[in-house]
């Protein structure tokens, strides 16, 4: 059985969610660990496809489910489903064999999270989210119950994952 740490970060808009995740891989590559990146595209208008006169983009837009243009190290799928469980976009994400997977967003999915807070109103709604294990906050706001830690304090947050990475935070999937 593959054993991968799987953490949900989670927040409205503009609540630098991206940056964090984006800091915590370049931290963990660093230390030779492998990881992956889920991130769910919120926006209305759908993702920006690569050039439609790719050979692989036009296998896609010709009706093909899933194009696949590859190099030696490097992968580029294209698929067409209706619709992706979180758990399928997971078992895609593991072909890379990471230790870690981060998931940007899926708010009411069930691993662990971390749940960044801009402000009061953030924490009303997103405090019965399920398995929040540290709240990330801007500005002086304090939530009790939680671990907490400054958006701004890269330290505490470095060494908030590495802890979480280390401790019994694994996921058999």
């Amino acid at each position: 059985m593959d054993v991968v740490s799987i953490l949900q970060v989670v927040g409205y808009k503009n609540s630098r969610k991206t940056t964090l995740i984006d800091n915590w891989v370049k931290e963990l590559v660093s230390t030779d660990k492998v990881v992956s990146v889920i991130k769910h595209h919120g926006h209305a208008n759908g993702l920006n496809l690569p050039n439609s006169e790719t050979d692989s983009m036009k296998f896609f837009l010709s009706g093909a489910t899933c194009s696949i243009a590859v190099d030696d190290q490097t992968i580029q799928m294209h698929q067409a489903k209706n619709s992706w469980t979180l758990q399928q976009l997971v078992q895609i994400a593991k072909i890379s064999e990471p230790e870690v997977i981060f998931i940007e967003g899926y708010k009411q999915e069930h691993y662990e999270k971390v749940v960044i807070l801009r402000d009061s109103k953030d924490w009303e709604t997103l405090q019965y989210l399920t398995n929040i294990v540290c709240v990330i906050v801007h500005g002086d706001l304090k939530i009790e119950n939680y671990p907490m830690i400054h958006i701004e304090n890269t330290v505490l947050l470095k060494e908030w994952l590495i802890d979480w990475i280390g401790g019994d935070k694994l996921e058999i999937i």
